[in-house]
């Protein structure tokens, strides 16, 4: 047994409000031939990730479906830290000098959690790269496969994975019965067989999507400073280089003079212990002190859930001005806040921006710059794109899509 994540309960007839009657039925009659299978979802963590918020709603929603469905997260130590690090790094195409001794380690940290599986299941769906030699190593210690169907969920873009390191990866995925990842673009060159897809989506009645009475927006704005009678841009996004909010605020410099009280707000979605992401935030925290408009804030700052919702809401634009490919899903919560978007040209971000419909594609901080003005002086336009887009993710991005996806691929199997 790993750590067993305990959820409150979930209703799928909660879902009504924001799903069709239809959708809803559609779902219960999918999972009746999957009443009472017992599925394992693990994770590396249950907090702070992509990976974890969707899980918080999934596994309850399943439970509530009749699946006997569990969420564990595989146990860790200080050695494999780093190395669970440095191999997320380099599978998303950042460099990373990767040693024979890192592979070992990595190994030994899926063997370790290999002596704790200890039940039966009928699948077991195992989330994060890091603990994807649990099966090959299972096999190894024991002779046999462990009873049950095997899903290797890489939430990643692999597509430029470095080579070594997706090798060392690859010889350990091949005895799963199927992998799924997030979209065509992000499977890695040569590998077919087995594969599906499935979006990712949010959850529209978690505290960071729920409605906010004007009040409760407007008193956590004015606990930071912000001014809800003034115009705000708005981007939530890991603090690093390739997600570029040193970009954002040069875009938003160009153009303050031309749009009076203007404020922007940077948001960290998760606060890193390595070093040189908290060097890069400690660097674009350094601007706030010649700006007094500009607004760093984080878990630091009691930023949770129900915060990041009144900023999104309160926002005239939200921006993703990403250089790494990935999917941004906060753009998919801003669009359901009825917020038009600016992205970049990479990963997901054009999945969820219908140019010129819910939002802009951008490729320059130049262009980011002129579509945020446009935006801001054109305000007609900003609420037709909202509109548009949160209609784009009611029937592209919500969870009963994802869970419709999930439980199609359990009956597929």
């Amino acid at each position: 047994m790993y750590g067993l994540v305990r959820l409150a309960a979930k209703s799928i007839d909660d879902y009504r409000s924001v799903s069709s009657n239809e959708e809803i039925e559609q779902l219960r009659k999918i999972a009746e031939d999957l009443k009472g299978a017992r599925v394992l979802h693990l994770s590396i963590t249950e907090f702070g990730t992509g990976v974890a918020e969707l899980l918080r709603a999934v596994v309850p929603l399943m439970s509530d479906l009749g699946l006997d469905c569990q969420w564990q997260v595989v146990r860790s130590a200080d050695e494999f830290i780093s190395v669970n690090r440095a191999m997320y790094s380099a599978l998303g195409g950042i460099y990373t000098p990767w040693t024979r001794e890192m592979s070992d380690i990595w190994l030994k940290y899926n063997n370790d959690n290999v002596g704790l599986f200890d039940e039966e299941y009928d699948f077991v769906i195992v989330h994060d790269p890091q603990a994807a030699a649990l099966l090959s190593c299972f096999m190894q210690r024991e002779g046999r496969k462990p009873t049950g169907s095997w899903v290797w969920h890489c939430h990643m873009d692999l597509s430029d994975a470095q080579v070594e390191v997706w090798h060392l990866l690859s010889s350990r995925v091949e005895s799963y019965d199927r992998l799924v990842f997030d979209m065509e673009e992000y499977v890695p060159p040569g590998l077919r067989e087995r594969v599906q897809f499935v979006l990712p989506a949010i959850d529209p009645c978690c505290p960071k999507n729920m409605e906010l009475p004007r009040e409760t927006i407007k008193a956590v704005l004015g606990q930071y400073g912000l001014n809800l009678a003034r115009p705000i841009v708005c981007q939530i996004s890991p603090f690093d280089h390739w997600h570029d909010p040193v970009g954002l605020i040069e875009a938003y410099q160009a153009i303050k003079g031309d749009v009076p009280g203007l404020q922007l707000v940077l948001i960290a979605s998760m606060v890193s212990e390595d070093p040189e992401v908290g060097a890069y935030y400690q660097r674009v925290a350094q601007y706030c002190q010649q700006d007094p408009d500009l607004f760093v804030l984080s878990s630091l700052n009691n930023v949770g859930n129900i915060e990041m919702n009144a900023f999104q809401r309160a926002s005239n634009i939200v921006v993703q001005k990403s250089l790494r490919k990935g999917f941004a899903l906060w753009l998919s919560e801003a669009l359901w806040k009825e917020r038009p978007v600016i992205g970049a040209k990479v990963g997901g971000i054009p999945y969820q921006i219908i140019p010129e419909r819910t939002g802009y594609l951008i490729e320059s901080t130049g262009e980011c710059a002129e579509r945020m003005l446009y935006l801001l002086q054109h305000p007609e336009v900003a609420m037709r794109m909202g509109g548009e887009g949160k209609r784009h993710v009611a029937q592209n991005f919500l969870i009963t899509r994802y869970l419709r996806d999930y439980l199609s691929l359990l009956a597929g199997i």
